[in-house]
C-alpha cells in the first residue's frame, strides 16, 4: 500500500500549484506510515498523518486487467479527504506504471464517462468532477479504467465497486470536513467468497 500512500501524499499536482506557485518550497515532514482503519468488502480504510493533519483514503484494488505488463506494481484507485484543505472526495488512480506524458485517463461506471488528467505515475479527475465520480461509483458495480503506459500498450483495467458505499460513509466519519464531529469508525471484516 505504500505505492497508493506515495501517490496520495503528493496531492494532485495542478491543484498544489494553484495555492500560491510564487510561495518558496517548504520541505514537508516525512509523513507516518498509514494504519488500515477498516475492511468494506472490496474497498479499505486507511489514515495517516501528514505535518500534524490527518489524511484519510479509500483503496479498491485491481480485479483484472486487459494486458500483462512487465514488472507492473500494484494497481488502486483512490479516494481521499484532506480535511485541513477543506477537500472532500478527491479521485485518483495508480496505475503501476508510469503514463504517457500527456495522455489521458477515461474512467467508466455504467453509462458515464469521465476523462482523468496524468501526472507520471497517477491519474487525477479535472477540477469538478471528483463530486460527479464519487456519485457514479456509489450507484455502480464495476469502475473501468483506460490508460496508455509510457511507451507500451494501453491497458484496460477494472476495479470492483462492491462495499463502496459503507466505505464512504466509513472515511466520512474518519476525517470529516471542517465542523463537522468526528465519529468512530465501524469497523467490518471482508467477506470471504
Amino acid at each position: 500500500m505504500s505505492l497508493a500512500a506515495l501517490s496520495l501524499l503528493g496531492g494532485s499536482p495542478c491543484r498544489a500549484a494553484e495555492a500560491d506557485p510564487a510561495a518558496p518550497a517548504v520541505p514537508a515532514e516525512p509523513p507516518e506510515a498509514p494504519f488500515l482503519e477498516g475492511a468494506y468488502y472490496d474497498w479499505l480504510l486507511y489514515g495517516l498523518r501528514e505535518n500534524d493533519s490527518l489524511v484519510c483514503y479509500l483503496s479498491s484494488g485491481l480485479e483484472r486487467s486487459s494486458d500483462n505488463v512487465p514488472r507492473r506494481r500494484p494497481a488502486v484507485i483512490l479516494i481521499t479527504n484532506r480535511p485541513t484543505e477543506g477537500r472532500k472526495g478527491i479521485v485518483s488512480v495508480v496505475p503501476g506504471y508510469k503514463y504517457e506524458p500527456g495522455s489521458s485517463v477515461l474512467v467508466t461506471i455504467g453509462r458515464k464517462q469521465f476523462h482523468l488528467f496524468t501526472a507520471g505515475n497517477a491519474a487525477w479527475a479535472q477540477e469538478g468532477d471528483d463530486a460527479p465520480i464519487v456519485a457514479a461509483i456509489r450507484g455502480g458495480s464495476t469502475l473501468v479504467v483506460t490508460g496508455h503506459m509510457e511507451s507500451g500498450p494501453a491497458t484496460t483495467d477494472t476495479f470492483s465497486l462492491k462495499g463502496f458505499g459503507a466505505a464512504l460513509v466509513a472515511l466520512d466519519q474518519a476525517c470529516p470536513m471542517p465542523g463537522q464531529p468526528a465519529q468512530p469508525v465501524h469497523r467490518k471484516r471482508k467477506k470471504k467468497s
